[in-house]
């Protein structure tokens, strides 16, 4: 009797074990065949996320860039009535009618006083709405970075200056006993 209450006792044991090692036993295997996969596929999960995290910067300067390339700056609005000049509508009309249509966006440079802030804006939007009589209109947005130039005036007197400055295109005269001949004279 003895014996059996042992091997009885043994074999409950070894039961609840099995119980127990059998479960592990299925994640263990289920986690070798997902290793198993990942291995074998290894550098393509990955390489999505490496390539988005490379382009990154250059998105982020592709979007500056196009920013700057729509910002109407301080030199394209008349300073006493705060609307758009000749310059300025050019500019305007082209980021409206020519940028492709996911980059057309208008930024407008912010003034230090709220009055002009609100001159600017009213007449670009007017401006848009004239260019652009039914549909969506392109938003139009404040920023605080002035894109790099100046006025015309300015650059087109550097222009003139330069051209004055040119001397008139001329042949240097020939030199005495150079040679050549320039008669008719033959020997």
């Amino acid at each position: 009797m003895r014996r059996f209450l042992v091997a009885c006792s043994v074999s409950i044991s070894l039961a609840a074990g099995t119980v127990t090692a059998e479960a592990g036993w299925h994640e263990f295997w289920h986690s070798v065949k997902v290793d198993f996969h990942r291995n074998n596929a290894w550098p393509e999960p990955f390489q999505s996320a490496d390539r988005a995290a490379t382009r990154a910067p250059f998105l982020t300067q592709t979007d500056n860039g196009w920013k700057m390339q729509n910002t109407v700056g301080t030199f394209l609005f008349d300073e006493a009535t705060g609307e758009l000049n000749q310059a300025g509508k050019l500019k305007v009309k082209w980021i409206v009618t020519q940028a492709p249509l996911h980059r057309r966006a208008v930024f407008v440079f912010k003034a230090d006083k709220p009055e002009i802030n609100q001159q600017r804006m009213e007449s670009v939007q007017t401006y848009i709405s004239s260019l652009i009589p039914e549909g969506d209109l392109p938003p139009v947005y404040f920023t605080n970075t002035e894109p790099d130039g100046g006025s015309g005036e300015y650059f087109d007197a550097i222009n003139r200056a330069v051209q004055d400055s040119i001397p008139s295109p001329r042949l240097p005269p020939p030199a005495n006993g150079a040679g050549g001949s320039t008669g008719g004279e033959g020997g």
